[in-house]
């Protein structure tokens, strides 16, 4: 367990180390026609992951891991022509290419059906860390194929260089146990305001702020690994189209 610990610490250091920087592209490509929709997909990238099974873990219980999100391609922005479209508040859209942010989560079961949790991370020149709950609608169940709906709230702050941003989410998910897996559906919504602090080619735009509402739909399977680990994989869609989710986790 230790020696596991101890890669994913290695890994995650890594990743920092040699991270470059992409959200500090911002202020060089932030335009009036592209940042709403990059609004919306940062709510959508933040608020990804925020549940890796539909199923709470009950009181005392604990989870910690690293998790993960990617989005294989950012929205196009508004435009008369095609080039205009396909450049995003972070670079040309086929360049930038699939944009991912990783995060280390910590849950933990509370009465009354409750579950809290904190996630934090720093990658790319972006820092973001935030928090929720978890309420369990009704009284879990071990029989196989029982259903469990939950309900879960979060809220996130972001920073970067040239913008910040504060998240708020919430998403209703169902799961069904099966003896290995519990796939689990989920939809929700996304609420951004974005803060920009730099924008070179349009002074005007600094200091101003961008409302953004946005819907997400989650689609995963939960599975249960030796030495009480937790594997989770999803794909999830929203604003700009498809994404992915990803977590591997020690639960007890």
């Amino acid at each position: 367990m230790k020696k596991w610990m101890l890669w994913v610490l290695l890994i995650g250091l890594a990743n920092v180390a040699f991270a470059s920087q992409q959200w500090n592209d911002f202020s060089e490509n932030v335009t009036p026609q592209n940042v709403h929709v990059f609004a919306k997909d940062l709510g959508g990238i933040i608020g990804s992951g925020t549940y890796t099974t539909g199923r709470i873990l009950g009181w005392g219980g604990f989870q910690i891991g690293p998790r993960s999100s990617v989005v294989f391609k950012m929205s196009q922005g508004q435009g008369v022509d095609e080039a205009t479209r396909n450049h995003t508040a972070l670079g040309d859209r086929d360049e930038v290419g699939a944009v991912f942010y990783p995060w280390l989560q910590a849950d933990i079961g509370l009465p009354f059906r409750i579950d809290g949790f904190i996630r934090a991370s720093s990658y790319e020149g972006m820092t973001i860390a935030g928090g929720g709950l978890r309420w369990g609608i009704t009284r879990p169940s071990e029989t196989l194929g029982a259903l469990q709906p939950m309900l879960v709230v979060a809220a996130h702050s972001a920073s970067a260089r040239d913008f910040s941003a504060t998240h708020y989410n919430a998403s209703l998910v169902l799961s069904m146990k099966f003896k290995y897996f519990v796939p689990y559906i989920g939809g929700g919504v996304d609420y951004t305001t974005l803060h920009i602090n730099g924008a070179d080619h349009y002074m005007e735009m600094e200091g101003t702020n961008d409302y953004a509402t946005t819907a997400r739909g989650t689609l995963g399977f939960n599975f249960k690994l030796p030495s009480y680990m937790d594997l989770s994989l999803a794909a999830h869609y929203a604003h700009y189209g498809l994404g992915g989710e990803a977590s591997l986790t020690v639960r007890f």
